[in-house]
């Protein structure tokens, strides 16, 4: 998604508008409890500080604003309110880039799993990680896991803050921009691969966020992470289990 970010900050509606505008309420879906999607598009999660404290990290004004609107709009055609996002739970089988041991999805039912995309020049994902962080400390791991996807980046080789990270090249430079990114968080870092395929499957939201139950049904998926909802989510989830699961 080229460019994106600028449109998103540039259009942010007022801080709390994603948070009263989301339907928190879970449904029944077949016996199964599911949550309502969140594929608004515009980046509006986020206080006026925040996001001013993001845009300034990255050169809003160094493409063409035409050229820049005319680049993107195939992707805000495809992928804005979540058009291209899958409703199933793509698998996957990715190395986390501590261990370099295979993730694999479909791998580890019996667990509520929640995950977002992320990538160095991605400000909302930098953003997010002290809260996931909270998130993962709360959550028995027996029961919960949380971890990131390194994606694609966002802002790649932009002079104002990432200019050390252009496009890369191999999926050794790419594994190199997932430990630097693994040093800002205590969450598991999965590295997805240079044909971007994980990404791509899950709907190419650069900061999107998913929960897969225990099952392995995908209940819940947003254009961008946000860990008030996925911490809402979780806790409805746990308690509705330890409540025995009642229609």
């Amino acid at each position: 998604m080229r460019g994106i970010i600028y449109i998103l900050l540039l259009l942010a509606a007022p801080a709390t508008a994603q948070v009263q505008n989301w339907d928190a309420a879970p449904y029944s879906d077949a016996g199964h409890i599911r949550f309502h999607d969140d594929l608004d598009f515009y980046l509006n999660g986020y206080t006026k500080p925040e996001i001013k404290a993001m845009r300034s990290q990255v050169s809003m004004w160094r493409m063409n604003f035409d050229k820049m609107m005319r680049a993107t709009i195939k992707d805000i055609q495809s992928y804005s309110e979540g058009g291209n996002m899958a409703a199933g739970t793509p698998d996957f089988t990715l190395p986390d880039v501590r261990s370099g041991t295979p993730y694999h999805l479909e791998g580890h039912k019996g667990k509520l799993r929640a995950f977002m995309f992320v990538s160095l020049s991605n400000p909302p994902a930098r953003a997010q990680l002290p809260f996931w962080d909270k998130l993962q400390a709360k959550y028995d791991t027996t029961q919960v896991e949380l971890f990131v996807i390194y994606g694609k980046e966002l802002h790649p080789g932009d002079k104002k803050n990432f200019s050390k990270y252009p496009v890369p090249a191999s999926m050794e430079q790419k594994m190199a921009y997932a430990r630097e990114f693994a040093q800002l968080t205590r969450l598991p870092v999965l590295v997805d691969g240079m044909d971007a395929k994980t990404f791509t499957l899950y709907g190419r939201a650069p900061n999107g966020a998913y929960v897969v139950d225990a099952d392995g049904r995908l209940i819940f998926r947003s254009t961008w992470a946000d860990s008030r909802k996925i911490e809402q989510i979780m806790d409805t989830v746990l308690k509705w289990e330890a409540d025995g699961k009642p229609k």
